[in-house]
């Protein structure tokens, strides 16, 4: 019959139908997935964290604050700046161990409380909160592009029983590593304390005139990581 006929026809066009949208749908399956992969291969996730155990031959110990603590607000953010500090504390023996014990002892203080990713002294670095999280060392609560917000805290040593030029170099070393890392550029992410609050901090390192000095370090420490990851 002519109808029968018909609605064979009909069925064969809706099953070739059928098979062309699948087609189109696996390749734009293929294309989002490619477009993720060469998104990831050119720069991180904002989302992460460098995992870092060495800088250079300095260790890098991690050992976070707990998770629920009021030092660790949580949550995650871009990163956009590496935000320097110094402690401040130049008692012998306040080096990136003796903070790190503070920082996990004031963890839940009720006012107060502070909290930075990175803590660097003239032998090791100190690692305190995952580079994804925000913290409170920046003075400007957890506002829009803040130093908080969207910063990764480092604190430089500066206790009398240190070596703080070698307290600088192991910085400058670890800034260059997360500007790679996070695919950041040293003329806008390199910040100081002061720049979101007003706090001269590093005093030290602004007191005595050598905050470009160690931005022009830690570029030259980036170049040179740059070129060799170029030529791997």
């Amino acid at each position: 019959m002519k109808t029968a006929g018909f609605f064979k026809g009909r069925k064969g066009k809706n099953k070739k139908i059928l098979w062309q949208l699948a087609g189109v749908l696996v390749l734009m399956g293929i294309s989002f997935l490619a477009g993720m992969w060469t998104h990831s291969a050119i720069s991180r996730p904002l989302f992460a964290d460098a995992g870092l155990t060495y800088i250079g031959d300095i260790p890098v110990v991690t050992d976070y604050i707990p998770e629920g603590s009021r030092a660790r607000p949580g949550g995650l953010r871009e990163i956009k700046y590496l935000v320097i500090h110094e402690t401040d504390n130049f008692s012998a023996g306040a080096d990136a161990a003796a903070h790190n014990s503070f920082i996990h002892q004031n963890a839940n203080a009720e006012a107060g409380v502070v909290s930075w990713h990175y803590t660097v002294d003239d032998h090791e670095i100190y690692h305190h909160l995952p580079d994804s999280e925000p913290g409170y060392h920046a003075g400007d609560g957890l506002e829009a592009d803040g130093g908080n917000m969207n910063g990764i805290g480092i604190e430089m040593c500066v206790n009398e029983d240190g070596d703080y030029e070698q307290t600088l170099i192991n910085a400058e070393q670890l800034c260059a590593r997360l500007l790679i890392e996070y695919d950041l550029k040293p003329s806008a992410a390199l910040k100081k304390h002061q720049d979101f609050s007003g706090k001269v901090c590093p005093a030290k390192l602004i007191g005595d005139g050598r905050w470009e000095e160690f931005c022009d370090a830690v570029t030259q420490q980036y170049e040179a990581l740059r070129a060799e990851g170029a030529g791997s």
